[in-house]
């Protein structure tokens, strides 16, 4: 019998990406501890598990802060596992590491906002030694990490590899390349070190972190299983599943064909496979830290990590986010909205409103006489106008939560004869990243007027070069 009295008293814990794999197993593990309010931009998935297990599903677009710090308020606590790898509009143009740093920069400034007093965020191990850089992959993790620290919240940073568990999209590729291939070549990158872990010593880390002050703050490696190559993890994977597929090995890295067998092989999208192959030319292994030495008696072995997360069969158990992504890319076509997430150089002292206002200037000079921005000097409502005034293209208003900062310029997409009326409304922003010398420029939710296949092939086309274009005159400022 539940005691609601007692369960009221528990702090209440804000989970951004509750929906996926670790996101699933964290509300199981840590119900003892809190409540729970579960952030998703999925309406499937809020309307199927409303109600379920004592949680608090919320419906939340991530890229709107207003509607993050709303979400969050009443939060004592929060944990981050948000990479956006998946796809949220009908068409994107953006890279992961451009998406998830504008997330990363909404979920902390939205935090402080709502008086958060912790977080916990889920980032990968890093190499001891990167020659040549680290990945994109790695390279974002690490810049999410600074952006989330940039602000007054306190963050605990976990940084994890390949994590075993039933329903992990990792340990999924894993499996089904080994079940599928009587002949696997494997590339140079076999041969590198990895430290695997499983989700229940995942679920002990953060409830230590969540619970214990004196670990808040610190970076703490992950690695739970005895360190070994690719080459050796997949042997032993396929041992323990009754396989023994021939392998042949190759002297090169050879990773974009890698990126693209192991998507078709594995059933695990390429938009994910992508950035975890490129990750593992490096040495991947957890280094030693006072967290680690505390979760070190429980830690499951890699012969009991994999067999409890396969079926009788030897199958991958599937993530529990995929009963709804079907449903979800069904509703992202039918909307047909665009996002675009354009990084930018910074010229020195310039700020939000600044960006925004040169943007126009810029246009207007670059297509004299045929598109050109005018500004109401009473509402700041800017209009694009075309063929010296008579058509407007795109009316633009200012949002109220970003009048006098320096920081980020918004404005809501409210007309035009290039924009369907929608809402919510699309938006347009500009956001500076002072400690990463550098600015974004963004749309979310805008919604064309043209039919689709014409407005793939030709506003969406102008939009990113005029983007581009826009970003190269700002290269030029300094």
């Amino acid at each position: 019998m539940i005691d609601a009295d007692a369960d009221s008293q528990k702090p209440l814990l804000a989970v951004a990406g509750a929906s996926g794999f670790v996101g699933t197993h964290l509300i199981q593990s840590l119900q003892a501890h809190f409540r729970f309010r579960a952030l998703s931009r999925s309406a499937h998935i809020v309307g199927e598990n409303q109600g379920k297990n004592q949680v608090e599903w919320r419906a939340c677009d991530l890229y709107s802060l207003p509607k993050l710090s709303e979400a969050l308020q009443g939060c004592q606590y929060a944990i981050y596992l948000v990479h956006s790898m998946a796809p949220s509009s009908r068409l994107l143009q953006a890279s992961f590491e451009e998406t998830d740093l504008l997330l990363a920069d909404n979920f902390i400034r939205a935090a402080e906002s709502a008086g958060v007093k912790h977080i916990v965020y889920l980032s990968g191990l890093m190499p001891q030694s990167a020659h040549g850089g680290l990945s994109p992959h790695l390279r974002s993790r690490l810049e999410v990490e600074k952006t989330l620290r940039a602000h007054s919240v306190p963050i605990t940073v976990l940084r994890a590899g390949l994590i075993f568990g039933p329903g992990g999209s990792s340990f999924s590729m894993l499996v089904n390349l080994v079940r599928r291939l009587p002949v696997m070549v494997l590339p140079a990158w076999a041969d590198n070190q990895t430290q695997s872990i499983d989700i229940k010593n995942i679920c002990s880390a953060f409830r230590l972190c969540l619970l214990d002050k004196e670990l808040r703050g610190g970076t703490y490696d992950l690695g739970g299983h005895v360190p070994m190559t690719y080459r050796a993890m997949i042997q032993e994977t396929a041992r323990l599943l009754g396989r023994s597929p021939y392998t042949i090995q190759l002297p090169w890295n050879v990773f974009r064909f890698s990126k693209r067998w192991i998507a078709v092989l594995s059933g695990v999208p390429r938009a994910l496979v992508g950035p975890l192959i490129e990750s593992l030319k490096y040495d991947l292994v957890a280094r030693p830290n006072s967290l680690l030495d505390r979760i070190r008696i429980e830690l499951v072995s890699f012969e009991n990590s994999l067999l409890q997360s396969v079926s009788a069969h030897g199958e991958a158990l599937p993530n529990p986010r995929s009963q709804t992504q079907a449903a979800d890319r069904i509703m992202i076509k039918k909307d047909r909205r665009v996002r675009s997430v354009q990084r930018m150089p910074l010229p020195i002292a310039w700020d939000a409103p600044r960006l925004a206002s040169e943007y126009g200037n810029w246009l207007s000079h670059r297509h004299a006489g045929i598109v050109y921005a005018t500004r109401d000097e009473d509402t700041g409502v800017v209009r694009f106008v075309f063929l010296f005034g008579k058509l407007v293209l795109l009316e633009l208003t200012p949002t109220p939560y970003t009048l006098n900062d320096p920081n980020r310029c918004a404005f809501y997409i409210s007309g035009g004869i290039l924009s369907r009326r929608v809402d919510p409304p699309g938006r347009f922003e500009f956001r500076v990243f002072a400690d990463h010398g550098c600015s974004i420029a963004s749309i979310h939710g805008f919604a064309p007027t043209l039919p689709w296949w014409l407005y793939s092939i030709t506003q969406a086309l102008v939009h990113l070069w005029v983007m581009r274009s826009f970003a190269k005159y700002l290269g030029r400022q300094n």
